[in-house]
């Protein structure tokens, strides 16, 4: 159980108290209540040796109404819907669609902030530090930096293949370099299953 993630939920609670009418404040605290009784039950199978698959702390909130679990990024925390609203801003800015941005993000770091590859690519969009550099990133794991240089550099590859997602998407995980030597998308298995798990996200 991260500790963090229940103080940081603790916190919320008691400024929703500070906040929101009293009708609301109830629903929430129900919702709390019902969230903190799940992570002990779960805790307290764990201690007596149940082997049992216990749920994540993102599951057990998707079963409470008013309760979102923020992204960390050390002390920091990001939102769910500040995400949403970087990924709006971006793909306004960079006009990409905010389904395929998201569809990115997904396949590239399963909204992890803090994913680092083995090949060193990190964040969100898992930026290569030397594409990042290129693209005016200071912070590869700052969220609004992170997410408008991946948007801009799918942008940038849209544009280079003439709208085609599949190019674009096989040049953001291979490369252009590789994307043209192969006149298409490269006989990598890595960048074939990418290209066909990004698209299935994206049309599902």
């Amino acid at each position: 159980m991260n500790i963090s993630y229940i103080q940081y939920a603790m916190q919320a609670q008691m400024m929703a108290n500070l906040t929101n009418s009293s009708s609301t404040n109830q629903v929430m605290t129900n919702d709390f209540d019902t969230l903190l009784q799940s992570l002990i039950s779960q805790t307290e199978l764990a201690q007596n040796g149940n082997t049992q698959q216990a749920p994540s702390i993102r599951e057990l909130l998707q079963s409470t109404s008013n309760v979102t679990l923020p992204v960390a990024s050390g002390d920091a925390y990001v939102s769910n819907s500040s995400i949403d609203s970087l990924i709006e801003e971006a793909g306004s800015t960079y006009n990409v669609d905010t389904k395929l941005i998201h569809s990115v993000i997904q396949a590239e770091s399963g909204y992890n902030q803090n994913a680092v590859s083995q090949a060193g690519a990190q964040g969100f969009m898992q930026l290569m530090p030397t594409t990042a550099q290129s693209l005016g990133v200071t912070d590869a794991f700052d969220a609004r930096q992170n997410i408008f240089a991946g948007t801009k550099y799918l942008s940038q590859m849209l544009t280079k293949y003439n709208g085609n997602k599949q190019l674009a998407l096989a040049a953001y995980n291979a490369g252009p370099g590789n994307v043209d030597k192969h006149n298409g998308v490269p006989p990598f298995n890595e960048t074939q299953n990418y290209v066909k798990k990004v698209l299935g996200n994206y049309f599902a």
